[in-house]
């Protein structure tokens, strides 16, 4: 009876010790799950954050986008009516039919061939020989033409300085 008795405590004691194994065999997989689940939502709380500060940097790129494309308009507009008022001006003056000296009007034309093959890779240097003609029988470039070129120019180079600035700010915002 006693070996009963010391066999059931025996037994007794192994179940309890498997009892006990397998539960701390639960909480270890409970506590892998949760540590697992934690980095994952650690992860989707990262990649929400890249996603968002993503869609603001885009969102804000755009808008300086548009502000820039809003401002070349007004340069736009405003630098057509100056040169409605300039070609009215210009066409009552006298002056205006006379020619540029051609030491002057050369240069500006070599200058404009320059800019203008540096931009247009395609076009050979010497590309307008054909066309550097005289602007009339006299000169190549008069006074009133001069004028002419002045506003786009200067509309141009205010342009391009616009979209230089709103290209610093979007990097700017970037960083």
């Amino acid at each position: 009876m006693m070996k009963i008795y010391v066999l059931l405590i025996a037994g007794a004691l192994v179940a309890a010790f498997g009892a006990g194994w397998s539960l701390q065999g639960i909480r270890w997989e409970a506590d892998i799950a949760a540590r697992d689940k934690q980095s994952s939502e650690l992860r989707q709380t990262q990649q929400q954050s890249i996603i968002a500060q993503q869609a603001f940097t885009f969102q804000r790129v755009n808008q300086i986008a548009a502000d820039a494309y809003q401002h070349s308009l007004s340069i736009k507009a405003d630098s057509d009516e100056k040169q409605i008022i300039y070609r009215t001006t210009v066409k009552r003056d006298p002056v205006g039919r006379q020619c540029v000296p051609d030491a002057v009007s050369g240069r500006l034309l070599d200058d404009a061939h320059r800019l203008r093959a540096s931009v247009v890779h395609s076009v050979a240097p010497d590309a307008n020989a054909a066309g550097r003609g005289a602007a009339t029988a006299d000169c190549r470039l008069t006074y009133a033409q001069a004028v002419y070129w002045i506003e786009p120019l200067l509309a141009a180079l205010e342009q391009a300085n616009n979209q230089l600035d709103a290209i610093r700010t979007a990097q700017a915002d970037r960083k």
